[in-house]
């Protein structure tokens, strides 16, 4: 579950993966190879999958005050391979 107030993060999530708003307003949008970049306003109660992998950038929309923000994994993959989620700072997973 991530808190958030005036920050904007920045998460790598796998494809599956759904973001989902349990308080307050939130804003998504994206960073995808080959695909345009969409801005999603998530009211509580309402969630977005995502299609492909991509960095996804979470923030509480502008004046709306502090939002929940729950990350859902996506159905488990059999190959192995990277985390499904990472937090990113200053560009690099840590």
């Amino acid at each position: 579950m991530l808190s958030l107030e005036a920050e904007c993060r920045r998460l790598r999530l796998r494809a599956g993966a759904e973001l989902v708003c349990r308080g307050g307003s939130l804003w998504l949008t994206f960073e995808a190879r080959d695909q345009p970049s969409p801005d999603v306003m998530l009211a509580p109660g309402e969630r977005y999958r995502l299609h492909g992998d991509a960095d996804v950038f979470i923030a509480a929309l502008h004046g709306a005050g502090p939002a929940l923000c729950q990350v859902e994994a996506p159905p488990h993959s059999r190959r192995a391979g990277p985390p499904w989620f990472t937090w990113l700072r200053g560009g690099r997973a840590s």
